[in-house]
């Protein structure tokens, strides 16, 4: 986890992780950071501006997701600070995949849940970055990119009318590979 604060153009960032070869790597491109074994043990000296998470949050069992992003909230992030958050989307195709592949995975989040958890520890104007997994694509590969992603809904559409399935209603409907987030904490 990457933490950010300072003025517009001069950026602190500190880096914390249970894993000390991310730790070494960090460090050696000049960033601060350090081991935390227990988040909930840590209370930064100063607050931060942005706090970016990838990849994380899905490793925690379902009881402290919600604690945690409170404890982010409470305790890390200034006034106004945001928090960026990016997981494994289980509304993907590969969704399923994700919760088994890789053993560490204890919860996968679609966006309704992610946006869910962030509502619950306090978090607001919550927004959805790049739904479509369209960041660099360009011209053609766009068009096709769009249009194959169209035909993908109504496919879903389609099978979901015929076997009675269903979406959350309240849901967005996502279908990239990760879900990428931004909230503000709540003044």
């Amino acid at each position: 986890m990457i933490l950010a604060g300072g003025g517009d153009k001069n950026f602190h960032l500190f880096g914390i992780d249970i894993n000390k070869n991310a730790i070494a790597y960090v460090q050696s491109l000049g960033i601060e950071a350090m081991v935390c074994e227990n988040i909930f043990d840590f209370i930064p000296s100063q607050k931060f501006d942005l706090i970016i998470t990838t990849h994380t949050l899905e490793h925690l069992p379902k009881d402290k997701v919600i604690p945690l992003l409170s404890h982010f909230k409470d305790y890390f992030l200034n006034e106004r600070g945001k928090i960026f958050i990016a997981v494994p989307n289980a509304q993907s195709h590969t969704g399923c995949y994700w919760a088994y592949e890789d053993f560490t995975h204890n919860t996968l989040f679609t966006a309704g849940s992610l946006i869910y958890v962030l509502q619950m520890a306090g978090f607001s104007n919550i927004k959805i970055i790049d739904k479509d997994a369209m960041t660099g694509a360009k011209g053609i590969k766009k068009l096709i990119h769009k249009f194959f992603l169209k035909l993908y809904r109504y496919n879903i559409a389609f099978w979901n009318r015929i076997t009675g399935s269903a979406f959350h209603a309240p849901s967005p409907q996502i279908f990239s590979y990760e879900i990428k987030i931004l909230a503000t904490k709540e003044s």
